[in-house]
């Protein structure tokens, strides 16, 4: 950065920042917030995913999770942003930020755990809970020749009644 009366500030500028922070004619007043804003960033893409804040599939829509970026504030205020640290959007609204080196080892560690989770034991509970449900609910809706005799027709129409409110169950984290 060159001032207006001609001094010069330079400093080390990564092969990763996608962004270059030169800038001339910067008054001297004004330096130190220059000096403040400079940014090294880099992204990372994250996959896209189907997400909804309602409760149907309907409202959802494509979004990126887990993107980010590294960042390096080498002047910020805060003296743990002048290293390089990761910055992870966790979801449209959410992130994780300021991760040196062993904070993102330990969020990827809980991903990796989560995933295999996810593969290991909830994908095979969740064929085997549609496997048993197919086996005991068959997909045809019902019909007279299949009701138990004697059961009248208005009995075979009629729709369950529904509970007065909402049913919750306790131990899902949004009571759902």
């Amino acid at each position: 950065m060159t001032t207006t009366v001609g001094a010069v500030m330079s400093g080390y500028l990564p092969d990763w920042a996608e962004d270059d922070p030169s800038e001339a004619g910067v008054p001297l007043d004004l330096l130190p917030v220059r000096l403040g804003g400079i940014n090294h960033r880099t992204f990372f893409e994250g996959p896209l995913m189907h997400l909804t804040a309602t409760n149907s599939r309907d409202d959802a829509e494509e979004d990126v999770i887990f993107a980010g970026s590294i960042d390096c504030n080498p002047y910020d205020t805060d003296t743990r942003l002048r290293k390089p640290v990761v910055n992870i959007q966790a979801s449209p609204h959410h992130w994780i930020l300021g991760l040196d080196p062993g904070e993102l080892a330990d969020v990827a560690s809980k991903l990796r755990a989560q995933a295999d989770l996810l593969r290991d034991e909830v994908l095979p509970a969740l064929i085997a809970a549609r496997e048993d449900w197919s086996a005991h609910h068959p997909e045809q809706p019902l019909t007279t020749s299949a009701l138990p005799p004697g059961l009248a027709q208005a009995e075979a129409t009629a729709r369950p009644s529904l509970p007065p409110h909402p049913v919750r169950h306790t131990d899902h984290p949004e009571g759902r």
